[in-house]
């Protein structure tokens, strides 16, 4: 989930060298345990923990082809016959080798179709078989379905789909911590995986990964301390990365988050946008109430010619603004005073100064007949 630093109760930064930890497995150094003196632990029910993996120095030191991947063989008449030394190959290091092995095939690669295309150059023929286990994996490299060919004497086959010699393509960060929001398409779908790590390297150069290039993501625990854990770093196909013991560093990025963290005010430089909405208001509407003094003449006579002002409640429900969203620019309400002037004395205003025109009218009129 993206992270939300107004949750934040407490950080933790863990430093992994590969060379420093524990290996469980005899002769790979991509599966290890960390066992830490001082823990990292919630303090109430709740915080859950937050894991994010926040960076990596990885030489790309691992072959395309190996026997820990199982695509170095390929069979012919049910028997092994090309087997690859286990290293790194170019496509055209891998043509070259398969030429000049025993296998009786010669290779020859289409770089504007990205296809091999393999010769028979036996004088009988021969079945290639591209369905057994231990050719199935090298058959796909090379661009093969799954099907045993004939090819006969001087006969070629092509390629069914493009050659692929990316054989490990992504690193997967796996934990045996439980992850609760991590899912995947493989059988089961819930796995315990931290991050993935794009190989975007050449070989013999150094593998990075920088959390600002992706989605901010962290996978989600509730166990209550963390003092000791495994990480294992994995290929596409869940096997374990053989990096010929080549020595590595990752760093994995611990945060305590409080679910129950309320959000009263909006974040500094908001800019109005939905993004900038805080993710939970927890705070419920607030009642305000209102009073209204009635003016002291209608006031009641109460014990011993005691009188106290009357007072109106008024209840309004409100919800402030702050608890719905915020505005790009503060918009102001309008305030309208009504006028508290008393209406007969008005009448009486307006009746007398019409009276006292209609005077002076009448004046008029009679000075003009005493002219005439």
């Amino acid at each position: 989930m993206s992270l939300n630093l107004q949750t934040i109760d407490n950080s933790y930064l863990l430093f992994i060298r590969s060379k420093e930890v524990v290996q469980l497995s005899d002769g790979l150094n991509s599966n290890m345990k960390i066992d830490l003196e001082a823990g990292i632990e919630r303090t109430n029910a709740l915080q859950d923990i937050h894991i994010q993996l926040n960076s990596c120095e990885i030489p790309h030191s691992f072959y395309n082809f190996s026997s820990n991947l199982n695509n170095i063989n390929l069979n012919v008449d049910n028997s092994p016959s090309l087997v690859l030394t286990e290293q790194h190959y170019d496509i055209y290091e891998l043509v070259a080798f398969i030429t000049a092995s025993s296998f009786p095939y010669s290779a020859t690669f289409d770089s504007q179709k990205n296809k091999i295309t393999l010769t028979n150059t036996d004088a009988t023929s021969h079945t290639i078989n591209f369905s057994q286990t231990d050719s199935q994996k090298l058959a796909a490299a090379l661009g093969f379905n799954q099907t045993d060919r004939i090819v006969g004497s001087g006969a070629s086959i092509t390629s069914d789909n493009s050659v692929n010699l990316n054989t490990i393509h992504s690193i997967f960060v796996h934990t045996n911590l439980t992850v609760s929001n991590v899912i995947t398409t493989t059988e089961g779908n819930l796995r315990n995986i931290i991050q993935k790590i794009p190989v975007k390297s050449m070989f013999s150069e150094i593998i990075n990964y920088n959390p600002t290039e992706n989605a901010i993501f962290s996978s989600v625990t509730n166990i209550n301390e963390i003092k000791s854990l495994e990480i294992s770093l994995r290929d596409q196909n869940d096997i374990l990365i053989d990096f010929n013991n080549v020595n590595f560093e990752i760093s994995l990025l611990f945060e305590i988050h409080n679910t129950q963290a309320q959000i009263t005010q909006p974040p500094e430089n908001f800019s109005g946008r939905r993004r900038g909405l805080p993710q939970q208001i927890q705070t419920l509407p607030t009642i305000q109430e209102e009073t209204e003094t009635v003016p002291q003449q209608q006031t009641q006579q109460i014990q011993q010619n005691e009188t106290i002002p009357l007072t109106r409640t008024i209840s309004r429900s409100t919800i402030p603004i702050t608890d719905v969203g915020f505005y790009s620019q503060p918009k102001p309400e309008p305030i309208i005073e009504l006028p508290l002037n008393n209406s007969q004395n008005e009448d009486e205003l307006l009746a007398d100064e019409f009276n006292h025109k209609l005077q002076e009218k009448i004046l008029d009129l009679e000075l003009i007949d005493e002219i005439i």
